[in-house]
Order: structure tokens, then C-alpha cells, then sequence
């Protein structure tokens, strides 16, 4: 069975599921090269297709992911209760409710009826099938997780007139406990800290959450509290002066509070009280469902930070994160939740290497079109690679397929030794970023107990870079330049199956300099998507952004 997955709004994106395996997916922004593009993803498609040798009247099934539309029987009496609860606590709010609302039948009924033109034009429609934006959420990180048994949570800035959910999940049965609506966002919340403080929101959190580990989340606490909360396992936004779920406009009085304190304490309190919410929240369905495993997706789990308080919570084994969590993962969850309506409830997911790659042949006619370099051809580049870090120099690594979904591992990677402090300023201005948490490390499974507290071999989460561990005194000490202010890092292990290039440079690299681990960050300059064809990736080179680049076999170099 062949299933196609579409998601055709933020990061708008495609997949392939072929019995059962996720055998290809990629995100519109990487052909396109607009970061997030929601555009229609025919590139994307077009690319999962032509992998399979596969035509659109060859797939048995199409399955879309962004939005179903509301579905009375699942969400109705929730949203009415949730109606009454601001009628009688906070009347004021009921307008904001109603324009929530009301955005929301809009902008969805335009991409919804997107795709079923798509579907109407090329003759599909008995192929078609839709999925609420929630439940394609929680299947995209259940039925890729390595777990029988998992509470899953969702949570976002919106879809389908929902931002949460949670839902008890087993191969023959599944249970949603709970819906949170659209008003009652952490997406929203998070996102509008991010705007207050001159980031883009629904794009730059990350910023937010680097910055919160140097300010004070006390004082500010209370103003966070008042915007949103927790209360018996259930989410309530306060529409008013400080809360709108909207990323746009502010009241006076919030823009006031914010002016009148330093960006670093806002964002502490923002990122103290979205941690704090979250626990509770998960604590309290962990209790009642004794669920011993936790799986998460939706864009509020890009945050990795709370992944790792989720991690921590008494009773919880381990934890996985969808690694496309966003909406760009919609288009694995629709081809899951259609798979698991067919009695099949996992999706076979080896690793995210399920972008396009290409030959050798391919990358050296590109190279012959560059005067200003020089290349040579070399089966295995890991000792001149280690020389050239070792002269502090930045190498472009690029390696097999491209990553699905925001995170490089080390097939489209920027890297560099952990030793210099400065290079979080230095390397961040030549690639036109402005960031304030350190550069990830990549590291050996068999080192990684030794650089992060508390890590089993078992966490898959770190396998894709979505979740912070707490350092050992070693890994500060050896690799200063990733471990944050708080005594955190978000690595990403490697071991000879996973990755086996990295695997050789990693582990070479320790035996020659001692070195746990190394720099990786995603091969891009700031608001541009990953490199995705070769050409994208040697003009980093030419234009001074890397000092050597490591493609397929070649190592290239400026003259």
C-alpha cells in the first residue's frame, strides 16, 4: 500500500508511506527556498513520487493532515463548556472568542478547499481522505515512536479550532481525554512573548527560550500567569489587556510591562511559566492513566527545554518527540492515523534522512561551474576534515539525504570544534543569525554518558536533537562552547547505524584530540531553509560562510 501524506500550510510539506515505512518526505521551503513556506507543496510532492517511480494515479490512498474542519460529535460539548466557563469567569472575552473563531472558518475553508481541487483536478477523490489537525498530530508522534503504550500529547498554536490535546494511545484502541481549544493557547502565548520582544513570531521562539537562561523569571511570573494557566488538567487562556490568541496586537498596557523590563527577565518568566503549565498539565494525566511513556508533537514541542521538564516528570520512563513536530509533520500524521484506521498502528520511521540526495556525478558538474574553487576527490575525508577543525576552520558537512523537519543531523550541518567560547557570536554573524543559546553538539553514544546526566541509550529523543540534558562537570569542561548558561545542552547522539560518515569523524576525532564532541548546526544563513541541492551548499563556500566543504566525496576549498 502506498499512501501519500499532505500538509499544505506552515511549512508546508510531503511524504510517502509505503507499506507501512515512511520512506520519503521533505518540506516545500527546501525546493522553494522560502523558510516555512505554506504554499501548495508541489515540489515536495512531485519529489516523494518521483523517489517511489510512482504517479499520482499509482498511490492507493492521499491523505491530508492541515484540517478536517470541526467535528461536532468530537469537540462540541468541549467547546460549549469551554463557552459557558468564559461566559461566567471572564464575559469580557467571549468577543475574542468569537473572532477566534471566526479567523479560524476563514483561513482554514482556503486551504482546505486547496486541496480538494488538488484531489478533484487530478481525479482522486475516491483515494482522499481527511484528518483533524490534532489527532494527524498525535499519530505522527505515536505511530512513529518505538512505544506499544504512550499518553500523547499535542499542543500548538492552533488547528482545526483546537491548540491541545491528550490522548491515550495503544495498538488496538485509542482515548482522547481531553481538547483544548484555540483561546487557550500555549502557541499563542509563547508566540506573542516572542513578537513583544522584536522576534518574529511562530518563528523566532527559539530566540526566546536561548535568552530566558539569563533573566529572572520571579518578577514577571504573576503578569504570565494572568494570561494563561492550568486548572484540573485543563488549559484557559484570559483574552484581555495581556492575552489575545493572536500574534498581533498588543494593548498598551502589556506593551508597557514589557518596556519596563529587560527582554531577559520576560523571556524567563514566559519560558518558567510554559514549563511549569506543561508539567502540570502532563503530570496530571500521567496519574491518572499511569502511563510510563510520553510521545509530543505540535510546534510547541520544539521547545527543548520543556521536553526535557516533561522527561523529568516522576513515572515517566521516556519520552519521543515527533522530530518534524510542527505543522510540516501533519502530512506523516494523516498517512498514520489512515494506516491505524486500517489496523496497522505503527509507521516503520528508521531515522529523517528522507530528503532528496545526489551523486557524485551530480556535485562534480556543479563544482566545474565555480572558478573561485578547488575539489578533489576523496573516499574518506575524515582525517583532512579533523586537520582542517583542528585549524579552526568551519566545514560545510553534507552527506546522503536531507533531513525532514527543523533540525540538522549531520547530513546537512555546519561543524566546528566545542573549545572556543566565541564562537556563538562570531560563527552566528557570519551566517546572519542572531541567537543566545550555544551551538548543539553532536557526540559518540559511547560518550554520551559521560557529557549528559541522567542519559539512557533507550532516549530516542536525543537521536534528533529535541531535548536539553543537564551537562556533567566533564562535558562543560571539554566542550564549553555547547553547554548554555544553565548548564544545559541539546545533543544529538550518534552511534555507526544511525550515521555511519559522522560515526568515523566523531569517533577519530576523540582519538586524536580527546574532543567529546562537535559543534553541529544547521547548514543555512538565518531566514533561509537548509540546503537542500549542492549548488546551495558550495555557494556558502564561495561566498566565505564556510572554510571547507565535505560533499558526498569530494572535498572542496576557495583558491
Amino acid at each position: 500500500m502506498t499512501i501519500l501524506g499532505i500538509a499544505n500550510d506552515e511549512t508546508a510539506s510531503a511524504c510517502i508511506v509505503q507499506d507501512g515505512k515512511l520512506v520519503a518526505a521533505a518540506s516545500e521551503e527546501r525546493f522553494t527556498r522560502e523558510k516555512m513556506d505554506n504554499s501548495w507543496p508541489a515540489n515536495a510532492i512531485d519529489y516523494c513520487l518521483n523517489y517511489v517511480n510512482c504517479s499520482l494515479q499509482d498511490i492507493d490512498y492521499i491523505a491530508y493532515g492541515w484540517s478536517a474542519g470541526f467535528d461536532a460529535e468530537k469537540h462540541l460539548l468541549e467547546y460549549f463548556d469551554r463557552i459557558v466557563y468564559e461566559a461566567k469567569n471572564n464575559p469580557e472575552g467571549l468577543e475574542t472568542f468569537r473572532e477566534r473563531i471566526e479567523t479560524e472558518i476563514i483561513q482554514d475553508r482556503r486551504k482546505r478547499d486547496e486541496f480538494w481541487k488538488f484531489v478533484d483536478d487530478n481525479g482522486l477523490n475516491a483515494k482522499a481522505v481527511s484528518y483533524d489537525h490534532h489527532e494527524a498530530h498525535a499519530y505522527s508522534a505515536y505511530s512513529c515512536s518505538p512505544f506499544e503504550n504512550a499518553l500523547v500529547i499535542t499542543c500548538d498554536g492552533r488547528g482545526d479550532f483546537m491548540s491541545f490535546s491528550v490522548g491515550e494511545f495503544s495498538p488496538r484502541e485509542v482515548t482522547f481525554h481531553y481538547r483544548g481549544s484555540s483561546i487557550d493557547s500555549f502557541g499563542f502565548f509563547y508566540g506573542r512573548i516572542t513578537g513583544l520582544l522584536g522576534y518574529r513570531p511562530h518563528r523566532h521562539e527559539g530566540k526566546v527560550t536561548g535568552l530566558a537562561a539569563h533573566g529572572d523569571p520571579q518578577k514577571l511570573l504573576p503578569y504570565m500567569k494572568e494570561m494563561i494557566h492550568v486548572k484540573d488538567g485543563k488549559v484557559y487562556g484570559k483574552p484581555g489587556d495581556y492575552f489575545r490568541p493572536f500574534y498581533t496586537n498588543y494593548s498598551g498596557s502589556l506593551k508597557k510591562m514589557i518596556e519596563e523590563n529587560t527582554r531577559e527577565d520576560v523571556a524567563a518568566a514566559a519560558q518558567r511559566h510554559l514549563e511549569d503549565c506543561m508539567v502540570e498539565i502532563v503530570a496530571h494525566y500521567v496519574n491518572k492513566t499511569g502511563a510510563e511513556y510520553v510521545c509530543m508533537s505540535g510546534g510547541v514541542f520544539g521547545n527543548v527545554r520543556v521536553n526535557q521538564c516533561i522527561m523529568e516528570i516522576p513515572g515517566v520512563k521516556n519520552v519521543f518527540i515527533q522530530p518534524q513536530m510542527g505543522d510540516g509533520g501533519l502530512c506523516v500524521g494523516a498517512a498514520a492515523n489512515l494506516l491505524f484506521d486500517k489496523g496497522v498502528a505503527k509507521v516503520e520511521m528508521e531515522d529523517v534522512y528522507l530528503g532528496p540526495e545526489y551523486s557524485d556525478e551530480e556535485i562534480e558538474a556543479v563544482l566545474h561551474q565555480y572558478n573561485d574553487l578547488e575539489f578533489k576527490r576523496a573516499d574518506d575525508p575524515t582525517d583532512e576534515t579533523i586537520d582542517a577543525i583542528e585549524n579552526n576552520m568551519v566545514i560545510g558537512w553534507y552527506n546522503g539525504r536531507m533531513e525532514f523537519g527543523p533540525r540538522a543531523l549531520c547530513n546537512r550541518s555546519i561543524i566546528y570544534h566545542c573549545k572556543d567560547t566565541t564562537v556563538n557570536d562570531w560563527l552566528n554573524e557570519r551566517m546572519d543569525r542572531t541567537e543566545f543559546m550555544p551551538f548543539a553538539p553532536v557526540t559518540l553514544e559511547e560518550l554520551a554518558p559521560d557529557c549528559y546526566l541522567g542519559w539512557q541509550k533507550d532516549h530516542i529523543a536525543s537521536k534528533y536533537m529535541t531535548i536539553t540534558y543537564y551537562c556533567t562537570d566533564e562535558m562543560t569542561a571539554n566542550c564549553p562552547a555547547t553547554v548554555h548558561i544553565d548548564g544545559t545542552a541539546r545533543p544529538q547522539i550518534i552511534n555507526e547505524t544511525n550515521n555511519p560518515k559522522m560515526f568515523r569523524l566523531l569517533k577519530r576525532y576523540y582519538e586524536r584530540t580527546g574532543g567529546l564532541s562537535l559543534i553541529n548546526t544547521s547548514f543555512n544563513r538565518h531566514e533561509e531553509p537548509i540546503v537542500n541541492k549542492p549548488d546551495e551548499a558550495i555557494d556558502a563556500l564561495s561566498e566565505g560562510m564556510i572554510d571547507l566543504l565535505v560533499i558526498g566525496n569530494y572535498i572542496v576549498k576557495r583558491k
